[in-house]
C-alpha cells in the first residue's frame, strides 16, 4: 500500500509511476490525459510537434515525462481493460488501443505549434461507456487552454463537462498532471484517485485541491 501524497474527503493523490502505484485500478471510470507520443525521440522521429511551449517553468516546461512513445499509455490502458474511459489523444497519431464508442473534439480555439500543411486547433478525445447527461453534451467541446501550470493545458471547465457524462463510481486519473481532472471531480462531488510521476506537479495539484476555491476557467 502506497502512502498518499494528498488526501481529502473526495480525492486521493499518489506520487509515483502509475504502473507501480496501482491504487487507481480499483476505481470505476478512467478520465485521463496520458503522454501520447508527441515528443521527439529515437523511437518517435516524427514527433516533436506540440506540447513544447514554455509553460512558465523555463526549460522544464518544454517537455513531459514518457512522451517520446505511447508505451506508458498503452501499458496503463492494458491494465485498465475495457471499463468505462475517457482519454485524450493526438489527432495526428493512430487511435489508442481498445474499443471506443465516441471520438470527440476539443476545440482549443488557437493553433498548436505542429508542422505540416495544417495548424491544428484541436485535440482528440476518446470515450466509451459514457451516458448522456443532458442535451447540451456535444461532440465538439470548446475551451481555451491556459498553460500556466502544465503543458497539457486541460481546463477544469472542459474536464467537468466530460465527468458529468461518466457513469457512477470513482474517477481514476493515472496521469494526473497538475490536477484538473481531480479538481473537476471534487467540484462535482465525485470521488477520485490520481497518480502523478513528477513531484512538482503533485505539489501544484495538492495546492489546488486544498484551496477549495474552484475556478472552472483555470487550466491543468
Amino acid at each position: 500500500m502506497t502512502n498518499p501524497y494528498y488526501a481529502d474527503e473526495f480525492v486521493t493523490l499518489y506520487h509515483g509511476d502509475c504502473l507501480d502505484v496501482r491504487e487507481w485500478l480499483a476505481a470505476d471510470v478512467l478520465v485521463t490525459d496520458p503522454p501520447y507520443g508527441t515528443q521527439f525521440s529515437a523511437e518517435n522521429p516524427k514527433g516533436g510537434y506540440g506540447r513544447r511551449q514554455n509553460a512558465g517553468l523555463g526549460p522544464e516546461g518544454f517537455t513531459i515525462a514518457n512522451d517520446g512513445t505511447t508505451g506508458t499509455r498503452d501499458s496503463a490502458l492494458e491494465e485498465w481493460g475495457g471499463r468505462p474511459a475517457i482519454l485524450f489523444g493526438s489527432p495526428r497519431l493512430p487511435d489508442p488501443p481498445g474499443q471506443w464508442d465516441d471520438r470527440l473534439v476539443w476545440d482549443k480555439q488557437r493553433p498548436g505549434m505542429n508542422g505540416g500543411a495544417f495548424r491544428y486547433t484541436h485535440e482528440a478525445i476518446y470515450a466509451r461507456g459514457m451516458v448522456r447527461a443532458n442535451n447540451s453534451t456535444f461532440s465538439i467541446l470548446t475551451a481555451f487552454p491556459d498553460q500556466a501550470d502544465h503543458i497539457h493545458a486541460k481546463p477544469v471547465r472542459l474536464m467537468s463537462v466530460l465527468i458529468v457524462t461518466c457513469p457512477p463510481g470513482v474517477i481514476a486519473d493515472p496521469f494526473a498532471g497538475s490536477g484538473s481532472t481531480l479538481v473537476a471531480a471534487k467540484a462535482l462531488g465525485r470521488h477520485a484517485v490520481g497518480v502523478e510521476l513528477e513531484e512538482r506537479y503533485c505539489e501544484i495539484a495538492a495546492r489546488r485541491l486544498a484551496q477549495d476555491v474552484l475556478d472552472f476557467g483555470s487550466a491543468s
